[in-house]
């Protein structure tokens, strides 16, 4: 078993934005061909939100870092996708691939979901198996209660209590 690795989450400054927008537009272009190959949903580099993050209070841009670096980010919005309504959603999780197999984004989605108790959602896509299989761990890692696994065609949205 590996050692588990440290990771810190901490939010993105507004100075911090156009580092975040480098890291953020290859995240949703290999996210797109994962998910909507056929860009059903149009340009993926097209992110209707990233400047609400710094002017929205419900909305927290949060950098990952693991030995004193960035290796990823994490988005948290309150949108519920399930329609049903929630305290918090991770919108979007990215670790870089050299961090990928390490435990950088096992123990930055257990930090990032225990960092407020209330209701939390997150949504996946049937077609990205390593999501399918990882969101499930880490959720189950992060100590979730009143879990609900909501399939909603192609997405699946986890639905759950943290704290």
């Amino acid at each position: 078993m590996r050692p588990e690795i440290s990771v810190t989450l901490v939010p993105v400054p507004l100075a911090d934005k156009p580092a975040l927008k480098a890291m953020l537009d290859p995240y949703l272009v290999e996210h797109a061909d994962v998910a909507d190959p056929e860009r059903r949903y149009g340009d993926p580099a097209r992110y209707p939100y990233f400047d609400v993050y710094w002017t929205e209070p419900e909305r927290t841009p949060l950098w990952i870092l693991a030995e004193g670096e960035r290796v990823g980010f994490v988005l948290v919005n309150a949108h519920s996708p399930s329609g049903r309504g929630t305290d918090r959603t991770i919108a979007e999780f990215f670790v870089l691939p050299a961090w990928r197999r390490r435990g950088a984004g096992a123990a930055a989605a257990r930090a990032a979901l225990q960092s407020r108790p209330g209701q939390w959602e997150l949504q996946v896509y049937k077609t990205n198996p390593a999501g399918m299989a990882f969101w499930p761990r880490a959720i189950a890692a992060a100590g979730a209660r009143d879990w609900e696994r909501l399939d909603l065609g192609e997405p699946v949205v986890h639905r759950f209590r943290m704290g």
